[in-house]
């Protein structure tokens, strides 16, 4: 054969490059096939994971609201009347709570000369996202001492609009979004999430350089209390949702005890408001003409209320907004208290069972294992017995974390905690409830104690007790701990 005349250049060059190409179009089909199945997965995937977020935040919203839902129908008795000899301390977990639970009444005591003081545990320099407007950027600790001298200032503005004299305020600058890790560890020294500080830093508060510690914490503010005197202390509900503020009501309930014990003050009448629970207060929003009345989880509580005129009413809605870096971000919550009326809870004294609201906190919503129902406690000098009660039996993987605190006549604390399941604890199971025995040695020296116990999943907490007084065999009435039912009971 010729040179050149092989079978391959017989072929048309049109024909061979088709023959040529057809493996590689194959090719390329099969890789698109692929790619347009990898894109309908990741799409199902994502519309999948979308609708489990959607449906998730729906339920999680459904359950807020379910929460906070109150019932108008339900009358409660109103607070006892203010009278010419009371003195009033209102204790403020951070600036904006004393003008949201006790606004009006703090404006209507003023206008009738009764003396009133209120101390602010801390000064709310934690709130980053109100430190992010001004600093413009991720605030550094430096810009939250910033926003916590700027919160101090607005809140003697605002308790101007009260009319209270700046002289009024008490600032002991403690940790913002720390008192219930240091109440939990009372003898160890907190440090700031923001500030990164772990003495007080203001040079205005009442004792600066002071360790962040549960123990001069009450000291301060036992000291604010002696000074003043009162006949009525409010502070936050042991069962509000921010842990400040649960941690606000055993640090005061404590200070009184204290300065009682001490023969420093007369036993005042103690009682609580509430500012955080669910999206409580339903409806939110400006509602000036409506009454405030209590979440569905704390109906059956012995709430009192506090009706205000429209003078008091204007004041409160005035100090509110004095809370420039607060109303900027908060405006519709904060205006839900503007409201006709103003609720207390009286402090009831240690008793061995407490019964908690349930299927009120939306995390716990769909997960009964992990709703508290019950708390029962039983002291003798080595230790407590505890039985909890849930919705539903608790199982693993729920945990319960308990935290015992007990306090001697000399105002030292002791802490211990346990986590259940334990095989070193002792307990028993018996249907939804759980019994278990919580050795406890210093308990045999005792004045007070408390239990704070908490459900976790996975170390995420999801539901809490907030702390409870337990009642010990060698308490009697000259204990020191204050309850609500002291205050006089005259009618308004």
């Amino acid at each position: 054969m010729a040179e050149g005349g092989g079978l391959e250049n017989r072929i048309p060059p049109r024909v061979g490059r088709g023959f040529e190409s057809l493996p590689l179009r194959h090719c390329c089909e099969g890789e698109s096939r692929v790619k347009r199945w990898s894109v309908r997965i990741a799409l199902a995937l994502v519309g999948g994971l979308g609708s489990y977020v959607g449906l998730s935040a729906l339920l999680f919203v459904a359950a807020t609201h379910r929460a906070s839902l109150s019932q108008e129908a339900h009358q409660y008795p109103p607070l006892p009347a203010l009278r010419p000899d009371d003195r009033l301390l209102i204790v403020a977990p951070h600036p904006d709570d004393e003008a949201l639970g006790c606004g009006g009444l703090i404006a209507t005591a003023a206008a009738q000369g009764i003396p009133v003081r209120v101390v602010y545990l801390t000064s709310g320099d934690a709130f980053t996202v109100a430190a992010a407007l001004t600093a413009r950027a991720a605030p550094d600790p430096d810009e939250c001492l910033q926003l916590g001298r700027l919160r101090m200032q607005e809140a003697r503005r605002g308790l101007e609009t009260l009319g209270m004299r700046p002289d009024d305020a008490v600032f002991l600058g403690y940790p913002d979004r720390g008192l219930l890790p240091m109440t939990i560890r009372p003898n160890r020294v907190q440090e700031s999430c923001a500030t990164r500080a772990r003495a007080v830093p203001y040079a205005d508060a009442q004792s600066p350089d002071a360790p962040y510690l549960a123990p001069a914490l009450i000291d301060d503010l036992r000291r604010a209390i002696t000074a003043f005197q009162p006949t009525r202390v409010f502070t936050t509900h042991p069962l509000d949702d921010h842990e400040d503020h649960a941690a606000a009501a055993l640090l005061t309930r404590e200070a009184i005890a204290q300065a009682v014990q001490a023969g420093e003050i007369a036993p005042p009448a103690l009682y609580y408001y509430l500012v955080h629970y669910g999206d409580w207060p339903l409806p939110q929003g400006m509602h000036p003409n409506r009454p405030l009345t209590p979440p569905l989880g704390l109906l059956g509580e012995p709430w009192q209320v506090f009706w205000l005129d429209n003078a008091a009413q204007q004041r409160k809605r005035d100090a509110i907004r004095a809370h420039e870096s607060q109303y900027a971000i908060l405006a519709r919550f904060l205006s839900s208290f503007i409201r006709r009326s103003e609720l207390f809870l009286p402090a009831s004294p240690p008793r061995p069972r407490y019964t908690l609201p349930t299927d009120d906190n939306p995390a716990v919503h769909l997960q009964p294992r992990a709703d508290l129902a019950s708390v029962q406690a039983q002291a003798g000098r080595e230790g407590v017995r505890v039985s909890l009660e849930t919705r539903e039996p608790l199982r693993t993987p729920y945990q319960v974390e308990l935290t015992l605190l007990s306090v001697d006549a000399q105002g030292n604390w002791s802490d211990t905690r346990w986590r259940y399941p334990n095989r070193r604890l002792s307990a028993r199971r018996a249907g939804n409830a759980l019994h278990l025995w919580l050795p406890h040695r210093p308990l045999a020296n005792a004045e007070r104690a408390y239990l704070l116990a908490r459900v976790k999943l996975y170390g995420a907490e999801l539901d809490r007790s907030g702390w409870l007084p337990i009642p010990l065999p060698s308490a009697g009435a000259e204990s020191g701990v204050p309850t609500g039912g002291s205050a006089p009971q005259s009618a308004p």
